[in-house]
């Protein structure tokens, strides 16, 4: 009885344990925006593949969502995967070149302001994006432009 008393706390302990979710440093905050950036960047690409999706959608909570009040609200992450893979097999994504460049970032508590800048059939505009996380993976974007 004592063993399994002994057992059970030390599995409880651990499950509690393992269920904190460390904070990233302002410092990968910033290196896992730099890295979200590129890869949303790549899968736009001419030559792109569902494996390149995949390891965007790694760093996405599951309960993730995308949030673009001018262009069509709220997106879940199902939904933006969904249409991810869509586009891809329609041939949709072509680009030869990355559509965002990071101008600047400000890393604050689970949060990341970039202001990305976005060259679209030769017009230049900046853009302000959010990013929000749980641990390591991003639990929110938000964008703020039209």
């Amino acid at each position: 009885m004592k063993t399994l008393i002994i057992l059970l706390f030390f599995t409880l302990a651990s499950g509690a344990i393992a269920a904190e979710t460390p904070e990233l440093t302002k410092e990968n905050l910033k290196k896992k925006a730099v890295l979200i950036n590129e890869l949303q960047n790549k899968i736009l690409m001419k030559g792109s593949t569902v494996e390149d999706i995949d390891k965007l959608f790694f760093h996405y909570t599951d309960d993730f969502i995308y949030i673009h009040e001018v262009y069509g609200g709220t997106y879940t992450r199902e939904h933006l995967y969904n249409n991810s893979i869509k586009y891809l097999k329609e041939g949709e994504y072509q680009m030869t070149g990355a559509r965002y460049k990071i101008i600047s970032i400000i890393a604050g508590y689970k949060a990341v302001s970039l202001e990305r800048q976005q060259t679209y059939q030769g017009v230049t505009s900046n853009h302000l994006t959010v990013f929000e996380f749980e641990g390591d993976q991003i639990s929110r974007i938000i964008e703020y432009w039209k």
